[in-house]
């Protein structure tokens, strides 16, 4: 799935390729050609919306320091998952 963001357009994707084996995701450089956005495919629900925000947040807002990214995708996802925000499998 082709996702924009701040005009620049990234591949998301849900699989392990191209993931360490601790990873869940991963998002590359708001430069590179060719540019994706990868999730771990097996996560439960509610740690899959933290990571697919975490990584997004990654693609709109490169500079911002990791424990930044990891402190506003946690805060957002419980938010969001209190609202009742749930995916619907493609």
């Amino acid at each position: 799935m082709r996702v924009k963001i701040r005009g620049k357009v990234w591949d998301l994707r849900f699989s392990e390729e191209g993931l360490e084996p601790n990873t869940d995701g991963v998002c590359d450089a708001p430069t590179k050609k060719g540019k994706r956005v990868v999730v771990r495919p097996d996560l439960p629900p509610k740690r899959e919306l933290e990571i697919i925000i975490h990584e997004l947040t990654h693609a709109g807002l490169w500079d911002l320091d990791e424990e930044v990214v990891e402190e506003f995708a946690s805060d957002l996802q419980r938010v969001l998952w209190t609202l009742g925000y749930r995916r619907v499998p493609l």
